[in-house]
């Protein structure tokens, strides 16, 4: 990680926030497969660890909200 404290800050440029009932998921479109899966990654170990922290670096250039 690095000193800035943002483990993927070019990961990519659109969110997306999901829910459905008592559900939310916040979905993000990444650049390539690659970079997904690196998330992926990073994200089950750091939940497997007991706590999860996202920082986004930037305003993304999309967001989405869906709402049923």
């Amino acid at each position: 990680m690095s000193d800035r404290g943002f483990s993927h800050p070019n990961l990519g440029h659109a969110v997306e926030i999901k829910q459905q009932g008592n559900r939310v998921a916040l979905i993000f479109v990444c650049n390539t497969g690659e970079r997904a899966t690196e998330l992926v990654d990073d994200l089950l170990r750091q939940l497997r660890g007991g706590a999860l922290n996202i920082t986004l670096m930037g305003k993304p250039t999309g967001t989405k909200e869906w709402t049923e």
